[in-house]
């Protein structure tokens, strides 16, 4: 059930939830309120309740005037490029765990990142605290020293070639390869019948990093994680409670970081392609 709702003193008639409507599942006919036509085609994408200007339209039980109003806190367009441009990753962690409350409001956040199909399908996996992330570290190093124990460097794949000549320099000390010493671990999958689950997962991801350094975390992608989960030890990701469904799309480490960065890095030119005709 859409548990479509118009607030008939609200409403203005104005028709900009019809003409938003992905789907075309919502119908006006002269001098009438909106009402949806086909609950089978609806998205679930809240277009119809984002774009009311008077806050009419409720839709899945959700109430409109719990939602943020944009016309007074959007970000300036200096101040996204300074926190694109700014960010950096993070590699030097303090022990310090990030608060529960607000790893919950990160992850709330980034669940609003937008999915093929509208699909909505993002898991987010989490540890909650530096002693979890600890004890899944030590696990996760010592299946690392047998397998390179019992893989022949001379016929072994390039991912565990690349662990190999990686770890070397950290193997006194393996959790600052392996999880860079953060206090935490991010997994994102989606289930595999997602449209474009692994992509997905990425740009929730994304979103995760950008509202993580406005709040003052840290965050740094961590491809070697995600390989021990996905193609060396995929049991491990089964032990994290990740659906046996699912694909993982990437991994992520964040905690409070130990250094601050001052001014944003300066890029060479991007390669950019321009058309001005087709």
């Amino acid at each position: 059930m859409l548990n479509f709702k118009v607030n008939e003193e609200k409403c203005i008639q104005c028709g900009k939830c019809v003409k938003d409507c992905p789907s075309q599942c919502i119908s006006m006919e002269k001098g009438e309120f909106p009402t949806i036509i086909n609950e089978d085609t609806c998205l679930r994408c809240q277009h119809c309740l984002a774009v009311c200007p008077t806050g009419a339209i409720s839709i899945m039980g959700v109430n409109p005037d719990k939602s943020i109003d944009m016309k007074f806190e959007m970000p300036t367009a200096h101040s996204m490029e300074t926190l694109i441009k700014g960010h950096r990753s993070t590699r030097n962690y303090s022990k310090k765990s990030v608060d529960t409350k607000t790893i919950r409001n990160l992850l709330e956040i980034a669940s609003h990142a937008p999915t093929g199909g509208n699909s909505q399908s993002v898991h987010f996996t989490a540890t909650m605290n530096d002693e979890v992330t600890d004890a899944f570290s030590k696990e996760l190093f010592a299946r690392v020293k047998n397998m390179l124990n019992e893989s022949d460097p001379t016929t072994e794949n390039p991912k565990i070639a690349y662990t190999r000549q990686a770890i070397k320099p950290y193997w006194e000390n393996p959790a600052d390869f392996m999880l860079r010493g953060a206090p935490h671990i991010l997994i994102a999958s989606a289930p595999k019948t997602a449209p474009e689950g692994k992509v997905d997962s990425v740009i929730a991801l994304t979103n995760f990093e950008l509202m993580a350094q406005s709040m003052g975390v840290g965050t740094v992608w961590n491809g070697f994680l995600t390989w021990a989960l996905t193609d060396f030890f995929p049991d491990l990701a089964v032990q994290l409670g990740i659906p046996e469904d699912h694909e993982i799309g990437y991994c992520m480490c964040f905690g409070l970081p130990a250094v601050q960065y001052q001014r944003t890095v300066q890029r060479v030119p991007s390669k950019i392609n321009l058309l001005e005709s087709f």
